[in-house]
């Protein structure tokens, strides 16, 4: 059995897919398809549950325990007894010819075999339940009773129709045609076999289609022009012909364009972009810092006198009580936290949230995309002060990173908690997916934690003393960089020359701005590691939505909807440095450098001003414009627009509002509450979610005390942890005892 790979579509060309026509109009509603699914299956039975909307049919929809479902519709048709006609359809997966499930599995354990059948190895899966909501169909149900959740789903049964014929039975030898015959009675999957109406036709899928058409032909105006699985989402190796429109039976309108070509062009970028993003960096530090040793008076060629750090402040620990009232209420909550972490594990994540198969993704997934967009402001103080010599930012830098630090950090413990399968996730160290994007933030932001860690050192040695410990720091951070930055890329890619290219381009960096003796070292390395590998998972936070174009509000969605997370992630996190150090003021008393903030809001307006016009531009070129603003989702929309754009660009955009502190507190808390609304609004507000096949009864979502318990728990804990380094550590700069707020 091998994976789906980028050759897949060429292969459909030589290899024979299997394939099963499925004539809607033959069908009788007897259920034998649905039976022996289950006994070959080994499945259980399910309560039946009377629901009038769906008439006869039950179960209501296709479960861990239902991979086939006959479902039962009521067509008017005046011409028929009673002014009723009734159609019953099979409902299983489609078995995609370029599978989005597989396309966004992070493991490999959603696989397409080379014949068709998209299996599922349950060995690798980390339980992300990402398949769940690529597929248009809402086919892969999880079993949310267990504490080991798999996936479940039809695999056309490719168990029983890839077995060899015996040698023999009962002691003797099979001849060449017994064994033909055996293979015959065997070879079609178990609803082909049990189906007494002839409903189902299995063979290559070149001969279903042109069994299709010929029945069409032979019975013209029986079956409407539409062989449903010929094209749709590139071709399945399920087809489906029916007497009336497949959206009367409940079949959703999918395009013709395969899935994998929504987010292959953004992933298949990933490599080059990193080694382009790097290289680029490199360039600008040289050219920013070549220009400040010109303004310093030093002639631009590099001399010590120029390398004097003018903005450097000294940092210091602060003078605070640590057990404060509020620190007791914050230590509350993380035993809160702490509580509810053990209890989803104890009960497992359908007995502790309110998660389902409609709703797979709930307030965890969100929580992250939100906790590392508005921790964005790490690498962009990062990027700011060392690749851009922007010095006059420098005394924010430190807090920027342990907040960046403690935000990834804990992002970390809640997808923890959000997969099903947390001890299989060193799986994604052995597996090697063709294009998914979980696979690609998982090791981006694993590798960016690292980063964070390495940035935030020297604010250790520096307390504790360690120089010897900070010298080897200076001398080895660039050698990790260009080690990290070659793994990332060479996972990314399993190109042996492009990580080879990767690792020559960050460790000529790494050379060329080495430490070196009566030089102040710059951790440039870090930060040009910071940059790039923040700008591959914010971007691909974006990408991970590219593949739910079907159930996500034309507004939000677009196919480069990675570029916005991006652009947006920056307004976001500069927004919130600024937020910070304006609560870090007015809590602990301290002064606050009003030119050093407004510096900063500035840099967030532009950063949102740019965001915003890429956003309302992109509609505009979609043709999204005339109608967006419309109904209730437009009114989010103009939320985000209005109050969470223009406001607070008229708010920053002047330096004499910016220097006002309500003004620019104000500015900046609408930056980022638009960004965190915009994330909202992907992940739940603008999804129409229709739920499992057949789409006919969705559930409704609403986060369990667990989940709030574990994501207000993890707040708490940063702040607290934020505050107490703050205390204990020269994170903050040093102010005089004239400064007092």
């Amino acid at each position: 059995m091998t994976p789906f790979t980028a050759e897949a579509p060429d292969k459909v060309d030589k290899i024979p897919i299997k394939s099963t026509l499925i004539d809607i109009t033959k069908c009788i509603g007897c259920r034998a398809c649905q039976v022996a699914c289950k006994q070959w299956n080994d499945k259980d039975g399910e309560p039946t549950e009377i629901e009038s909307a769906l008439g006869f049919q039950n179960p209501a929809t296709l479960s861990a325990k239902t991979l086939t479902l006959i479902t039962s519709h009521e067509i008017v048709d005046e011409t028929a007894p009673g002014g009723l006609h009734y159609a019953f359809t099979m409902q299983r997966c489609l078995h995609c010819l370029e599978p989005a499930c597989v396309s966004a599995c992070p493991t490999t354990a959603l696989f397409r075999q080379d014949d068709g059948p998209v299996s599922y190895d349950s060995d690798p899966c980390i339980g992300c339940r990402y398949c769940i909501l690529a597929c248009p169909w809402g086919v892969p149900t999880t079993d949310w009773d267990t504490l080991k959740p798999k996936i479940h789903k039809c695999t056309h049964c490719s168990d029983r129709c890839g077995q060899p014929a015996p040698a023999s039975r009962n002691g003797k030898t099979l001849t060449s045609e017994e064994s033909q015959k055996f293979l015959a009675d065997i070879i079609a999957p178990a609803c082909v076999k049990a189906c007494p109406a002839d409903a189902l036709k299995f063979g290559n899928r070149d001969e279903m289609l042109a069994e299709a058409h010929r029945r069409m032909a032979a019975r013209p105006g029986k079956y409407v022009d539409h062989i449903y699985g010929e094209h749709e989402a590139g071709g399945t190796s399920v087809m489906y012909l029916s007497a009336v429109p497949f959206e009367k039976l409940g079949f959703p309108k999918i395009g013709t364009k395969p899935y994998t070509g929504f987010t292959r062009f953004a992933l298949h970028a990933v490599p080059p972009a990193v080694m382009a993003v790097g290289a680029l960096l490199g360039g600008a530090y040289m050219f920013f810092k070549r220009r400040a040793l010109v303004v310093a008076g030093a002639g631009g060629h590099g001399t010590v006198a120029a390398d004097v750090h003018d903005h450097h402040p000294e940092f210091a620990p602060i003078a605070r009580k640590v057990m404060t009232p509020f620190a007791w209420v914050l230590l509350f909550l993380m035993a809160f936290g702490a509580a509810s972490f053990v209890t989803r594990f104890v009960l497992g994540l359908g007995g502790s949230t309110g998660l389902s198969d409609t709703y797979p993704w709930g307030l965890w997934i969100l929580f992250d995309l939100v906790w590392i967009a508005i921790a964005a402001g790490a690498f962009a103080t990062a990027g700011l002060i060392y690749v851009f010599q922007r010095k006059d930012l420098y005394a924010l830098g430190r807090s920027a990173v342990l907040m960046g630090l403690l935000s990834y950090t804990f992002v970390t413990v809640t997808l923890i908690a959000d997969l099903g399968l947390p001890l299989h996730s060193y799986q994604l160290a052995l597996r090697a997916p063709e294009q998914s994007a979980m696979f690609e933030v998982s090791w981006c932001v694993g590798l960016y934690v690292t980063i964070l860690a390495l940035e935030f050192m020297p604010v250790v040695f520096e307390r504790f003393h360690m120089a010897k410990a900070k010298e080897s720091w200076q001398r080895l951070s660039g050698v990790y960089v260009a080690f990290a930055t070659a793994l990332f890329v060479y996972m990314l890619s399993r190109n042996f020359l492009f990580a080879g290219l990767a690792l020559v381009i960050f460790g000529a960096l790494a050379w060329l701005f080495r430490a070196r003796e009566q030089k102040p070292f710059e951790p440039i390395m870090l930060a040009i590691a910071a940059v790039t590998l923040s700008t591959m998972h914010q971007s691909s936070l974006g990408s991970l939505y590219l593949l739910m174009n079907e159930q996500l509000a034309p507004q939000w969605w677009s196919p480069v909807l990675p570029v916005s997370f991006f652009l947006s992630s920056i307004a976001a996190g500069t927004a919130l440095i600024v937020l910070v150090e304006l609560w870090i003021a007015k809590g602990w008393q301290r002064r606050r450098n009003m030119e050093q903030l407004a510096a900063m809001g500035q840099i967030t307006f532009w950063a949102l001003l740019v965001y915003i016009a890429f956003r309302v531009g992109d509609m505009a070129v979609r043709g999204q414009i005339a109608d967006a603003f419309s109904g209730k989702l437009g009114g989010l929309l103009a939320v985000e627009i209005v109050l969470g754009g223009v406001v607070p660009l008229v708010l920053l955009h002047k330096k004499s509002l910016r220097l006002r502190p309500g003004a620019l507190f104000l500015g900046a808390l609408l930056a980022a509450g638009g960004v965190v609304l915009n994330r909202i609004d992907v992940v739940l507000f603008a999804m129409d979610l229709r739920g499992t096949m057949p789409g006919f009864a969705p559930k409704s979502y609403t986060p369990s005390v667990v989940e709030w318990g574990i994501s207000i728990g993890l707040i708490a804990a940063t702040i607290f942890l934020f505050g107490y380094g703050a205390k204990r550590l020269p994170v903050l700069a040093k102010t005089g005892p004239d400064e007092a707020h």
